[in-house]
């Protein structure tokens, strides 16, 4: 299990959120009420069923809500990743590279992709 905290760089500022919910098997959700930005970490995982699927996969999802200094919601936004393997194990080495290649290029390209080239 991952501990009570973690601790996001967000523009080379930590933010740290503690852990508000694990009582789902595979499952915790971490939160910061930070001024006027609410920042939720949601950590989920999916294991083969004892039917004989076999599909994992696990999901990371960072929301940031920002509030105005009313209280009325400017925006919410959202990044995510999943890992996932099917039709086979599991490797975790390999799937580690392909996570990190592709975290590379989108640090390199987020202005790209945002743009909405393709």
């Amino acid at each position: 299990m991952l501990g009570s905290t973690i601790t996001l760089a967000v523009n080379a500022v930590n933010k740290v959120l503690v852990r508000v919910n694990d009582s789902e098997p595979f499952s915790s959700t971490y939160f910061l009420e930070d001024g006027l930005f609410d920042h939720t970490l949601v950590i989920k995982h999916t294991v083969p069923s004892a039917r004989g699927v076999s599909k994992e996969s696990h999901l990371v999802r960072y929301d940031v809500v920002e509030y105005d200094s009313t209280g009325v919601l400017i925006r919410k936004q959202s990044v995510w990743s999943v890992m996932e393997a099917s039709s086979g194990r599991q490797d975790s080495t390999t799937l580690g590279y392909y996570t990190q290649a592709l975290a590379t290029w989108l640090g390199t390209n987020k202005a790209l992709i945002l743009a909405r080239d393709s």
